[in-house]
């Protein structure tokens, strides 16, 4: 069988994943010890970190090749992965001071002159080859000490770079997880879930992603699965379920968005590439955050406050002379809808999260209407209106820079969001709207908003977290 393919997998058993490429040629037939089977175990009754239930896949009886190669770069994973992949940020090592832990040091200092699985490459043909050595005393150590997990992932290293046997290390990491599984160490189990996903995609795309749900829930702190999640487009993926042929979307991610309120997420290119950070209210203390957590802050900016309704765009077809408009609609969640806005190139809608000063909620979006039509619709400003359509009224004024993306603060009294107005660059702005409602110049909110990024890079898409 030959099987050839690029991904991201465990370069060692603790440390970031790094890429590979491998090529398998004649994969041998007869298979090697493997290692004994986990114990059965009952399905823990803890609550899950973030409510949601575990899949097992059932095992994969081949392991498919890969038509196209995954997207990810070679080289090693960094802050600075173009792909947007997870950052190099080191887990902790599992390695304590149990009889099993003495085991795999003294296998790993004799056979690789490692002290920590951390240290393990995949890309070092020294490192491979010392498996060799290390295989029946690994194998030993898992029937010494049954319920250690770490050595079932040292043993998948092995498997993957040695043998070039992606079934045995899969089967590996799956015994590892239900080991974690029984004790009740979601950490462990994560992480092993989440190396088990990334040689499961290959060959199964949705079982490799409910592997990255679960992973991603069991631990909220492993922000490298919540990116792989997104990187694989897993959100589109479909799984068959109950053998009735029927698609159903693999389980997503339950992202705890309490940590998040009242910052702001937002894109930007500042390591080079484009990623997703956040940000406090002023704009200090910028982290990266996955993209997962950036579509679920996301995910209700256009909705009414009581879910009932949602702002949505359609397209008024070749309307003006240099091109399509869009249109603003309320719709149900049935899809029935009315249209609110004609004519003009109107998008991008936010609803206020509460009533404003008139015990009325208004929605921020943008739009052309007004004094410039630009073919490339730059002299776009941003507008409220009422949720009827009602009292459409401009808030900035600078033209013919865009000014897009519009956000409301939790408490509706602010709006923020990216314009083209300092510079080169796309930059994040503020704005109060404390006088809003007695205003009669529609120009005085804009005239000293605040920039939160001040730097050279482009940053845009700001969503302010409710």
């Amino acid at each position: 069988m030959l099987l050839l393919f690029s991904l991201f997998v465990a370069c060692n058993a603790e440390s970031p994943l790094a890429p590979v490429t491998v090529i398998a040629t004649n994969l041998p037939t007869t298979p090697t010890q493997a290692p004994p089977p986990a114990p059965s175990v009952a399905p823990s009754t803890a609550t899950p970190i973030l409510q949601i239930t575990l899949i097992t896949p059932t095992p994969l009886p081949t392991i498919a090749p890969l038509p196209t190669p995954l997207p990810f770069p070679t080289g090693v994973i960094s802050t600075t992965n173009p792909a947007g992949g997870p950052t190099s940020i080191p887990r902790p090592s599992e390695l304590g001071n149990s009889a099993g832990d003495g085991a795999l040091v003294a296998v790993l200092q004799r056979c690789w002159n490692v002290s920590d699985t951390r240290q393990l490459n995949g890309n070092n043909p020294a490192h491979r080859n010392a498996f060799d050595c290390a295989r029946q005393p690994l194998l030993d150590i898992t029937k010494n000490y049954p319920g250690y997990a770490l050595v079932y992932r040292v043993l998948a290293w092995g498997y993957f770079y040695k043998d070039e046997n992606p079934a045995k290390a899969i089967e590996a990491y799956r015994a590892a997880a239900n080991i974690y599984h029984a004790q009740n160490n979601a950490t462990g189990e994560s992480e092993a879930r989440m190396r088990l996903a990334l040689l499961l995609v290959s060959g199964n795309l949705p079982q490799g992603c409910a592997e990255l749900a679960a992973a991603a829930n069991l631990d909220r702190t492993n922000e490298r699965a919540l990116d792989y999640y997104s990187a694989f487009n897993c959100k589109n993926a479909a799984q068959t379920s109950g053998g009735s042929g029927s698609a159903a979307p693999p389980p997503e991610p339950q992202i705890d968005l309490a940590a998040l309120r009242g910052k702001i997420v937002f894109k930007s290119n500042r390591e080079g590439f484009s990623t997703y950070y956040v940000m406090d209210a002023d704009g200090k203390n910028v982290k990266r955050i996955s993209g997962a957590a950036y579509d679920a802050a996301k995910q209700w900016e256009a909705w009414s406050p009581d879910r009932a309704q949602a702002a949505t765009v359609r397209s008024a077809g070749f309307t003006r002379k240099f091109g399509y408009d869009n249109d603003i609609w309320i719709t149900d969640p049935s899809g029935n809808g009315r249209p609110l806005t004609n004519p003009a190139n109107d998008y991008d809608p936010a609803w206020s999260p509460r009533p404003l000063f008139d015990g009325r909620t208004w929605l921020a979006f943008v739009s052309n209407r007004g004094d410039l039509d630009h073919p490339d619709n730059i002299g776009e400003d941003l507008w409220v209106m009422h949720d009827d359509g009602t009292s459409p009224f401009r808030i900035t004024c600078y033209a013919p820079f865009f000014n897009k993306h519009p956000s409301w603060s939790p408490d509706g009294n602010k709006i923020v969001w990216s314009s083209f107005r300092d510079g080169n660059h796309p930059q994040i702005f503020v704005m109060n709207l404390d006088a809003f409602g007695t205003l009669q110049d529609n120009c005085k909110l804009d005239e000293n908003p605040v920039n939160l990024s001040q730097n050279e890079f482009d940053e845009t898409e700001p969503v302010w977290v409710k």
